[in-house]
């Protein structure tokens, strides 16, 4: 039998390598739930300001015309998602411009180019794009609504607002539409005048209740659901006069 003398056989302290599905569940778990959690909570804050801003200028609330927390998110954040996606990409196109442009001059002035960035310089500046775009869509969202909500409370119609240009992506979900009125029973006591109304916009309905503007008396009014039938018009507004 042979022995080994002047040596020890040290135990391998090299720590076991934690296999790669359980590593990205365990980031997943530590870093990323509560990082989405957490946007979507700013998000949905957002979205919710945009909203009360928008039907505060109506006199009315996101509720009484049927915009809830489940409302809002079904309808909204799919797109705000696309919207931050699309600044993403401009605030990238806009960064390698930039980038170019640098590289430009550093070879007109005969100096040394360095090589070109790596992949984590290339996802740190894709991830810095997206944080500026979502802050960027946070703060305009309730701009845009409080500017379209001038724009109804003057009598402008607004239906479902989008971004300007081609791209048909959602911004807000809001409305504001022309609409006449007819009763479909007996007029309720304090409402006989409803019908004579020709400057009404429709807002939403909620819980049994119609809610519209009267953009030349300035106030809303709530009608029981059950009791009207509302008819929508196709037009740039309320006629002219109100």
């Amino acid at each position: 039998m042979q022995v080994l003398r002047g040596r020890r056989l040290r135990p391998d302290r090299r720590p076991a390598r934690t296999p790669a599905g359980t590593a990205l569940l365990d980031w997943t778990v530590r870093y990323a739930v509560p990082l989405i959690s957490v946007v979507g909570l700013a998000l949905y804050g957002v979205l919710r300001l945009a909203y009360v801003l928008f039907y505060a200028q109506l006199r009315a609330t996101p509720q009484e015309v049927g915009y809830g927390y489940v409302e809002i998110l079904s309808s909204q954040l799919v797109g705000t998602i696309e919207l931050v996606l699309v600044v993403t990409i401009v605030f990238l196109v806009i960064a390698c411009t930039g980038h170019g442009i640098r590289r430009l001059v550093v070879r007109m002035t005969g100096r040394r180019v360095r090589r070109n960035p790596g992949r984590r310089l290339v996802a740190r500046l894709v991830l810095r794009c997206a944080w500026a775009a979502l802050v960027v869509v946070l703060i305009l969202l309730p701009i845009a609504a409080w500017l379209e909500g001038t724009e109804a409370r003057n009598g402008y119609t607004i239906r479902n607002v989008h971004l300007a240009g081609t791209v048909r992506i959602p911004v807000l979900a809001v409305q504001a539409v022309p609409a006449e009125l007819a009763w479909s029973v007996t007029s309720p006591p304090g409402l006989q005048n409803l019908m004579e109304r020709r400057c009404l916009l429709f807002l939403g309905q909620a819980a049994g209740t119609t809610v519209f503007y009267d953009v030349q008396t300035r106030e809303s009014l709530r009608v029981p659901t059950a009791q009207i039938v509302v008819s929508l018009q196709n037009t740039d507004g309320v006629p002219v006069g109100c």
